[in-house]
């Protein structure tokens, strides 16, 4: 699930800008696919709109967006963005069935494809703004008004995606939702999509604005909360909630020059193959009753501190990565 957090072009061209000049710095690299996806193409319709279906060699892209370069891009972010979800989750292995994506071209098709396909949930997914949101292992999207916005819910939805098809067990919401936000910002070299996963100057900004508005999320309410319980509440709230959980899955990934990279990508993998540490239960069933009182003992073990010792070194890095980090990319 992605909440509102389109950039203007101006915002994308400085992004492109700060990546080249932070590449050296964060430790992070741009990655991305060496050749474009290799595709094909069939009719397809939903209700009297003509579209298609675009095959990659991992992914069924159903859409109805008419411009061409869209959906080729569409189709590169796909298959290059599961390239960054493995380099998160190394070793975990792809199943031999394509994932599907629904990419509507506005949003009055993907309301009435949520209303007609999400059951009582519909209403819990109504409510996102601007975005898409991801059902077991397909998710749905519409075009948001520019390229660099819908392929970055593209990308952002794709994780969950990924996570729901080839886990055995369950991230702590609030840190899959951190991860999917890493894949959000997207530049394009040799017409290509690359990625840092260190840089979302979207999320920056929204983490800046809840420190100084003095309204973070103390991490142990952080990390028992999930999408659905923050999506109808003040945009400011929601937009905290997101920035907080991409800080803390990038303090797991850079903090200390990666120093808990490792432990992040044991957990992941893991909880993949249904083997975490988890005395509730929780965390090695992706289908068993969600209870929040589990991360608390899973992030301590991995981590090997309280979680009142990670939060006090989490809290340093969402200052430094606020102020520093903020200045660096804005001034």
């Amino acid at each position: 699930m992605q909440t509102k957090s389109v950039r203007s072009i101006l915002d994308v061209i400085l992004l492109l800008i700060t990546s080249v000049l932070l590449n050296g710095c964060t430790g992070t690299q741009l990655q991305g696919p060496t050749a474009p996806a290799v595709t094909h193409s069939e009719p397809w319709s939903y209700g009297d709109d003509d579209g298609v279906l675009i095959h990659t060699d991992h992914y069924n892209i159903y859409t109805t967006i008419r411009d061409p370069d869209i959906r080729r891009r569409l189709a590169d972010v796909m298959e290059g963005a599961l390239g960054e979800y493995q380099r998160i989750a190394p070793g975990v292995p792809l199943t031999n069935r394509p994932m599907d994506c629904y990419f509507f071209r506005n949003r009055e098709e993907w309301v009435d494809y949520t209303r007609r396909h999400t059951g009582a949930d519909a209403y819990i997914y109504l409510q996102i703004g601007r975005g898409g949101y991801t059902v077991r292992d397909w998710y749905v999207g519409y075009y948001l008004g520019s390229t660099a916005a819908t392929m970055s819910v593209a990308a952002h939805e794709g994780w969950h995606q990924f996570a729901s098809r080839h886990f055995k067990g369950r991230l702590p919401p609030f840190l899959e939702e951190g991860i999917a936000t890493m894949f959000e910002d997207i530049t394009w070299s040799d017409d290509l999509p690359r990625w840092n996963l260190a840089i979302n100057r979207s999320r920056l900004q929204s983490l800046r604005a809840a420190v100084e508005g003095k309204y973070l999320y103390p991490l142990p309410e952080l990390a028992q909360k999930h999408a659905g319980n923050v999506v109808a509440q003040a945009d400011n709230r929601v937009e905290a909630f997101y920035g907080e959980s991409w800080a803390f899955a990038t303090f797991l990934w850079e903090a200390d020059n990666g120093k808990y990279r490792p432990i992040l990508r044991k957990m992941i993998s893991d909880i993949a193959d249904g083997s975490a540490y988890d005395p509730s239960g929780v965390h090695r069933n992706a289908y068993a009753p969600w209870n929040p009182a589990g991360v608390k003992p899973l992030l301590e073990h991995y981590l090997g501190m309280s979680l009142e010792e990670v939060d006090a070194e989490y809290q340093k890095y969402v200052r430094k990565v606020a102020f520093d980090d903020y200045a660096a990319q804005w001034n």
